[in-house]
């Protein structure tokens, strides 16, 4: 049975609205830079147990040295710069309003694949999809808050999320033709998936080295709440969302459209947030979510 690449995205979609649910949770108690140093770990370790039972090797061959590069780029602005800044826009101003934000990303995906990947440009509609998301984006930056977030800590972890948009975006369109050239052969999308998590296992770690009291920090992961959650965490959202993330980036041929379906997390992410963390579900936030969502549709379904 093939699965379609579009159930590959929805299942990703909701593996990570539960994680990133649960990273919220995580992040007033533990450095943001760690969460994301120690699910990376652990999410290789899972890929390393999975490469050996199914016999698949670490190092391939066959990829060219241009390849290689491209995937450590990928690997070091996806999975090393773009999580750790998401996870600490994440701490800043909350699930539900990263997530609407974060329907930016195909609008973003789809300028990248104009300008990398073709010479089209974007017809009337799609301009016009394109204006409902910034309006969407414009309606979230502008909430009054009746919470304790100020306008300053408001626009810095959008300003963050932004850039982990922008980083991950990238990362992507520049191996879609990789993956379109190695779709026959999931195992290989699999090869890809790995060396990308450990370029950004390295580049998490390293990345730790500069922060201060990391001592103090690592010696935080010792409540027994904690390391389940990082566990959880770890294994839904790095390993088993990311599998499902690449395979369904390489089994849907328009990029932007494997985003698209990325953000129907949106609504699982605002409910999750809702019901776990309390966070409110305000009129603002529904509007923004709708406009955003719309926005998305019409950027590439017409």
């Amino acid at each position: 049975m093939i699965i379609p690449g579009e159930i590959f995205s929805l299942m990703a979609a909701i593996f990570w609205s539960i994680a990133v649910v649960i990273f919220k949770s995580l992040s007033h108690k533990i450095s943001p830079f760690l969460i994301n140093a120690l699910k990376n770990t652990i999410a290789l370790i899972c890929f390393s147990f999975l490469l050996l039972y199914l016999n698949i090797p670490f190092w391939n061959e066959d990829f060219t040295r241009v390849e290689y590069i491209k995937f450590t780029i990928s690997g070091l602005l996806g999975m090393g710069v773009a999580d750790a800044v998401f996870i600490y826009a994440l701490s800043l101003v909350g699930a539900s309003r990263i997530a609407i934000l974060n329907c930016l990303e195909p609008l973003i995906i789809y300028f990248l694949t104009l300008i990398f990947l073709s010479s089209m440009e974007l017809n009337n509609i799609e301009a016009i999809g394109f204006l409902i998301v910034i309006i969407s984006v414009m309606i979230i930056s502008y909430e009054k808050e009746s919470s304790k977030i100020s306008n300053v800590k408001k626009i810095k972890g959008l300003s963050f999320q932004f850039i982990a948009i922008l980083c991950s975006s990238i990362a992507m369109v520049m191996i879609k033709n990789n993956l379109n050239s190695y779709q026959s052969d999931p195992f290989i999308i699999i090869q890809i998936a790995v060396f990308r998590l450990f370029v950004g296992f390295i580049i998490s770690w390293f990345i730790l080295l500069f922060i201060k009291n990391k001592t103090t920090l690592i010696k935080s992961v010792k409540d027994k709440n904690i390391i389940i959650k990082i566990l959880t965490s770890s294994i839904i959202g790095t390993f088993m969302a990311l599998t499902c993330w690449i395979l369904g980036q390489t089994y849907i041929q328009k990029l932007a459209l494997a985003s698209i379906i990325g953000q129907t997390s949106l609504i699982f992410i605002m409910f999750l947030s809702w019901f776990f963390l309390n966070e409110k579900i305000t009129s603002t936030r529904i509007i923004a979510s709708i406009f955003a969502l719309f926005g998305v549709f019409l950027s590439n379904y017409f």
